[in-house]
């Protein structure tokens, strides 16, 4: 099942405009600095990859916090790019990271309260905003751009590290069933705030260097990613005239960590083709790396290229197949592919790594995304 592309926007860590982020990632920039969200000297994992700008004035503050504040923007400005506007035949399916505690709101709240709860909310839950609970709804984002932008038709919102690729590929099967007439879909996730840096330094995920020791995915000194966010929408109809030609899936096989290269080929074999281009999950685990690399080179061939637009961003979690969608169909339409960002030594294996922007005569690209607990997914480009 296909869909066409006819809108799209993103806040990403790169920058907000399209052409901005392409030159930039065509550039071979990583946006890769010590943590801008807060002091982070005294984490595992001291880098980070966030968003510059900060959402816009909105009246949603009271319920969204900023994450769900960039996804409400790039929603109605990818509609707007699509030149839709909203109906009972829209649908709106966002990809979410998932409920997490956020520790800035909680522990002040729990700072000094006793085990036997005397005098809890004066101790500190009165600290709590009113409408706390409304902010880490999973659906609240969703719900307040469906009523923003009217748009009333079928639709769902997915969770996980995958949830991006869910989002595509249950937007694609709708239009596919004539359920919606155009389907939005927003991907937004953060993995720069405490919660989750501690989570990801756990397993061995993030890096544990500064920007001196740096490595990028793909490198033969490759030890972990550099976490980032990202939000970003795009708008599918039915295949015919539009940017490209979008198809997606998702997977899990059930792993407490990455998923294993099976899951990976799966979803290579069912979508990629001889001769696409490749963006890849860009973990930069040298195991993973190197098995992911020969399960998509099967596929491909050995000689495909390989890129990895999230060594330039950082790992963004639920956003990341929907910027991959938008960034993949831009870089076929100009004919060209981006290097791999801070590539020093490239590890040796199949797929060959671009290691300066280069021009490309390639009408199609996969996307791959990988996280734990054993997701993953892929999406499809191609030029009309």
């Amino acid at each position: 099942m296909k869909a066409a592309l006819t809108g799209r926007a993103w806040r990403t860590p790169l920058g907000s405009g399209i052409d901005e982020v392409i030159e930039r990632l065509l550039a071979g920039e990583r946006a890769a600095q010590p943590n801008g969200r807060f002091d982070a000297r005294s984490y595992a994992c001291t880098l980070a990859a966030t968003i510059a700008a900060p959402p816009a004035p909105s009246r949603h503050a009271r319920f969204l916090r900023r994450m769900g504040l960039y996804a409400v923007e790039v929603a109605a400005e990818a509609m707007l790019d699509a030149g839709v506007t909203g109906s009972d035949r829209v649908g709106l399916f966002f990809g979410y990271g998932g409920l997490r505690a956020h520790w800035d709101d909680l522990m002040p709240a729990f700072e000094h309260q006793r085990s036997d709860g005397e005098g809890a909310w004066n101790r500190g839950l009165a600290l709590l905003h009113p409408f706390w609970i409304l902010q880490h709804l999973s659906n609240n984002a969703h719900a307040i751009a469906a009523q923003e932008l009217g748009a009333r038709g079928e639709g769902a919102t997915y969770g996980g590290a995958n949830a991006g690729a869910q989002a595509l590929a249950g937007a694609i099967r709708a239009l596919a069933a004539g359920a919606v007439d155009v389907a939005l879909v927003v991907g937004f996730d953060s993995l720069v705030e405490p919660e989750t840096l501690v989570e990801l330094a756990g397993r061995g995920s993030s890096t544990p260097h500064g920007m001196a020791g740096l490595a990028a995915p793909y490198d033969m000194a490759a030890q972990g990613f550099v976490p980032g966010e990202a939000a970003a929408a795009l708008v599918l109809q039915r295949a015919g005239e539009g940017r490209a030609v979008i198809q997606a899936l998702d997977g899990a096989d059930g792993e407490k960590g990455e998923p294993q290269p099976a899951l990976l080929a799966r979803l290579a074999r069912a979508l990629a083709r001889p001769g696409d281009a490749v963006d890849g999950c860009g973990l930069a685990l040298p195991g993973f790396d190197a098995r992911e690399r020969r399960a998509v080179a099967d596929i491909t061939g050995a000689d495909a290229p390989l890129c990895c637009i999230m060594s330039a961003m950082g790992q963004i979690g639920a956003a990341t197949s929907v910027v991959q969608a938008i960034a993949l169909a831009e870089l076929l339409q100009r004919r060209c592919m981006p290097p791999l960002a801070g590539v020093r030594d490239a590890a040796p294996g199949p797929l060959r790594p671009v290691l300066r922007a280069e021009a490309s005569s390639h009408r199609s690209a996969i996307g791959l995304s990988a996280s734990a607990p054993g997701l993953a997914g892929i999406v499809r480009v191609e030029l009309p």
